[in-house]
Order: C-alpha cells, then sequence, then structure tokens
C-alpha cells in the first residue's frame, strides 16, 4: 500500500517529474521515468502514468 495518497503526491510532484523506476525493490536502479500525469487513487493503490512501459503505475515502484 502506498504511503502517500494521490493528493499528497500531486502536491509534492509535478506532472513532468523524473523519477527511477524500479520494477523490483531487491533489484537496484532502473530506467528513469517522467510523470505524463496527475496521480490517482485506486482502490488501495495510488497510480500514475509515466513514459514508458507499462505506461500506468504504482507510486511505490518509483524512487521518490
Amino acid at each position: 500500500m502506498s504511503k502517500l495518497t494521490a493528493k499528497q503526491f500531486n502536491e509534492k510532484y509535478p506532472v513532468g517529474h523524473t523519477f527511477i523506476y524500479q520494477r523490483s525493490r531487491f533489484l537496484r536502479g532502473g530506467p528513469t521515468v517522467r510523470t505524463l500525469g496527475r496521480a490517482k487513487d485506486e482502490g488501495e493503490r495510488t497510480i500514475v502514468e509515466i513514459d514508458i512501459e507499462p505506461y500506468y503505475i504504482d507510486i511505490d515502484t518509483l524512487n521518490c
């Protein structure tokens, strides 16, 4: 479950902010991604659109 809600994420990180996308928390590093839209709460997850596949991801996979 996300530590931040969509509202908190959107206030802290503007659209276009860059992150490191970590598919697995056990493996270090990953590709640099840029957000393309505002985060949304979907059930117990908070998701955001990014500029590479898989395009919509849980914000917990971003190295914030």
